[in-house]
């Protein structure tokens, strides 16, 4: 199996859970924790552990979280060798209030050190990511100057995967939309990516079809608990689980997802194949209190998909 790579945002993120539902606008009770995060550092961190070899590109700063993240990641095994660090910066970070049935209620993230990357940056890694299978990225990429998207979708020779992460980066991602091999986005990026407003499961499909038609190859539309909407050329699919209802942490499940599709599609999966296991590496983020499920392995994936998929 060879190399992926990825390129965004790498965070360290602070989770806050209340014990009971949530007071506005007061002080509620509940448990704090920090873990590494980032939607693609999350990503490679999910597929890591499935056993994909991965190649991480992101910029950190020379501060306390930028140290966190560089030694975690190599401690993981992750490639970090495009880890850069900007002197003088703050690294990316994230906070997330849920609340007690561990649905987000809303977060905040900083990751204005992205704006500090730029083309050069971007040229500087592709050599390697030339080098792997595939190359994944994040919306938040749209938060660095606008070159270094130019730069990637022009000299990655590998295919391209992206999760828009929001309706904001989405819009920006438009004018690159054509290059990317394989796209995840949710409902309402969706409705931005196709220029389309979606309401039924035709008008999905149709607007599945305009961005075929650009020259998108797959699509994994995220529906949530509805599960995933796939089409490429050979029509679509609607992937669902059933009996599963172990919410634990909502927060992390799209990073998975993406993370099982790098997987099925490294193993050669077929398409069926491949949408099971991105349900399953789903429902696995959503067992876990955690963003990252600790215990994400293909083992996992395969007792979900037979249990919860199939």
């Amino acid at each position: 199996m060879g190399k992926i790579a990825g390129l965004g945002g790498a965070n360290l993120d602070v989770h806050g859970k209340s014990s009971s539902p949530i007071i506005m606008r007061d002080s509620n009770p509940g448990s704090l924790h920090t873990s590494m995060g980032g939607v693609m550092r999350n990503i490679l961190d999910n597929a890591n552990r499935l056993g994909l070899d991965v190649l991480i590109a992101t910029l950190v700063g020379d501060d306390t979280y930028g140290k966190i993240l560089r030694q975690g990641c190599q401690e993981m095994g992750m490639d970090t060798r495009l880890m850069k660090t900007i002197p003088g910066q703050v690294s990316s970070s994230y906070v997330s209030i849920m609340d007690n049935e561990g649905d987000m209620l809303v977060a905040i993230s900083d990751m204005s050190i992205l704006k500090k990357m730029d083309r050069a940056y971007v040229e500087e890694c592709l050599p390697f990511f030339n080098q792997c299978d595939l190359v994944v990225c994040d919306g938040n990429l749209c938060n660095a100057d606008p070159s270094c998207l130019e730069a990637l979708v022009e000299g990655c020779e590998k295919p391209l995967y992206m999760d828009p992460v929001s309706t904001a980066w989405a819009k920006k991602m438009l004018p690159y939309l054509s290059r990317f091999d394989t796209i995840k986005p949710n409902r309402l990026e969706m409705e931005i990516l196709s220029g389309m407003q979606i309401q039924t499961v035709e008008d999905l499909d149709a607007a599945c079809d305009r961005l075929l038609d650009l020259g998108v190859r797959r699509i994994f539309t995220s529906l949530g608990k509805d599960g995933i909407y796939y089409k490429d050329a050979q029509g679509a699919i609607w992937g669902r689980s059933h009996g599963f209802n172990q919410l634990a942490n909502a927060t992390g499940a799209g990073d998975a997802t993406m993370a099982g599709i790098l997987y099925a599609t490294q193993e050669g999966m077929d398409r069926e194949e491949t949408i099971h296991y991105a349900l399953a590496a789903g429902i696995a983020a959503i067992m876990s209190p955690d963003t990252i499920n600790t215990q994400m392995s293909p083992r996992l994936l395969n007792s979900i998909v037979k249990e919860y998929v199939l």
